[in-house]
């Protein structure tokens, strides 16, 4: 509604300028108009709801959304990528098995998601008071991404292969710990640069493409825009990280089995193992699939915004 009656408010202004150049009464009727919207935008821009409330139903959905389908996402394509790199440990996942895994783990990953983003966009929007905009984001994403991810790819690994071994599988508090351990290195820069990488060029992409299609004359919606901008971006910060996302696989295999060599952070044994089994390969294995996650995810929090409403910061009382 604000939106609107900013819009509003410059096209009555744009269309009185000429008019009021000629001194008639209806280009001083259309200036008064004009000057009078900015006001009342200023009011009603002042009158949004603050408070826990307003993040709950202005924030909540829009990490909801992206919490629920990128973990979904994350789980369907991270699956086959631990098969890959099993080296014959555990076999093609049957349709029966890929369900069943598929039931247990996404439920896990959408509710870590949903609180990645929420803590992410906290730190994010209290560090752009220190920081510029695109370095607070990469770092946001670095920490605690992180955490997350260290913990969602760890126990999905694990899962996957206590559901494959027939045992049955617990979870505490310190084995979530210790899933932050293997490939810590790893998984800090894959996340800095793929994930907020992507978030930090998706507006310059977007502004980019903005101003090639009004060159050409092409109308573009802005929400096919906004995703299509960011899809692009984390194609390309995707494939640019993909050695450190197939090393930190081959972290969290080595500890899922156990291995004692490098244990229990496995940062240059992952690598060394890495190379070995997958040589080059290792730039680029497993693209497609985590392409879909990282482009998608990025195109989809570009789309609905995570940041909305940067004033309504959880920690700070949304004021």
């Amino acid at each position: 509604f604000v939106i609107v009656l900013v819009l509003v408010g410059r096209l009555v202004s744009n269309a009185a300028r000429p008019v009021a150049a000629n001194g008639t009464v209806a280009g001083a009727i259309a200036m008064t108009t004009s000057a009078a919207s900015a006001p009342a935008a200023i009011a009603v821009a002042d009158e949004r709801p603050t408070g826990y409330t307003a993040w709950v139903t202005e924030v909540a959905p829009r990490l909801g959304i992206a919490g629920s389908v990128i973990g979904l996402i994350l789980v369907n394509s991270t699956m086959p990528q631990v098969v890959s790199t099993s080296d014959g440990r555990m076999p093609k996942l049957s349709p029966k098995v890929w369900a069943r895994m598929a039931f247990q783990i996404t439920p896990k990953a959408g509710g870590l998601k949903f609180a990645q983003y929420g803590v992410m966009r906290e730190m994010k929007l209290s560090m752009d008071n220190y920081l510029p905009s695109g370095a607070s984001t990469m770092l946001a994403f670095g920490v605690v991404g992180t955490f997350f991810q260290s913990i969602i790819y760890n126990t999905l690994i694990a899962d996957m292969y206590k559901i494959h071994m027939g045992v049955e599988k617990t979870m505490s508090v310190q084995q979530l710990a210790k899933g932050l351990r293997p490939g810590f290195i790893w998984c800090f820069g894959r996340e800095c640069f793929s994930m907020g990488g992507g978030m930090w060029l998706g507006p310059t992409v977007k502004a980019t493409l903005q101003g090639e299609f009004d060159r050409r004359g092409i109308a573009v919606p802005d929400y096919p825009l906004r995703f299509g901008s960011g899809f692009l971006s984390g194609a390309c910060t995707a494939l640019a990280t993909q050695w450190l996302h197939n090393t930190t696989l081959y972290a969290g295999r080595m500890a899922a089995v156990e291995e004692p060599v490098g244990a229990p952070f496995y940062t240059m044994s992952s690598l060394r193992v890495a190379w070995k089994e997958m040589g080059p390969r290792m730039f680029y294995a497993n693209y497609p699939q985590r392409m879909c996650l990282i482009a998608g995810a990025v195109g989809l929090m570009n789309m609905v915004d995570i940041f909305h409403r940067p004033d309504l910061i959880f920690v700070r009382g949304c004021k």
